[in-house]
């Protein structure tokens, strides 16, 4: 009976060893699933931030400077996994760079956020847009 009673507590500090080596690989699998989710929406902030028609090149650039780019930066705030799917909400923090008129001295000019609600999909070893939820989350809150 001795023998087997050092079998069970060997059974269970084995056990209660192993949750923790588990709690901390399931938290490295959902640091790097939302790491993943934070790159794939940088990715379409930074392309919309590029684009010529891009909304901060609307306003005017501060005196005496002329547009440079501007630098994008995704943050997510909360991940609900529907299925393979992810529901992802994400602060887009955009920062225009100016500089004076012959291309010199780029430097960042006051950023702004929004936020943002993405359905993404997986897509090989990363996610892509499958829906921009912005809007019609928007219309039902």
């Amino acid at each position: 009976m001795n023998k087997k009673r050092k079998l069970a507590l060997a059974a269970v500090a084995a056990l209660l060893a192993a949750v923790p080596a588990t709690l901390v690989i399931q938290d490295r699998i959902e640091t790097a699933e939302r790491k993943s989710l934070e790159q794939a929406a940088q990715k379409i902030f930074q392309r919309d931030a590029d684009r010529t028609t891009a909304e901060w090149r609307g306003y005017e650039p501060p005196s005496g400077k002329v547009w440079d780019r501007a630098v994008a930066k995704a943050v997510i705030a909360h991940v609900e996994m529907q299925g393979d799917r992810a529901k992802v909400w994400v602060d887009e923090f955009t920062t225009p760079y100016a500089t004076d008129p012959s291309g010199k001295d780029s430097r960042p000019t006051e950023p702004s956020a929004t936020s943002h609600l993405f359905l993404f999909e997986p897509a090989g070893d990363s996610w892509r847009l499958a829906k921009d939820l912005t809007k019609s989350e928007a219309q039902q809150g």
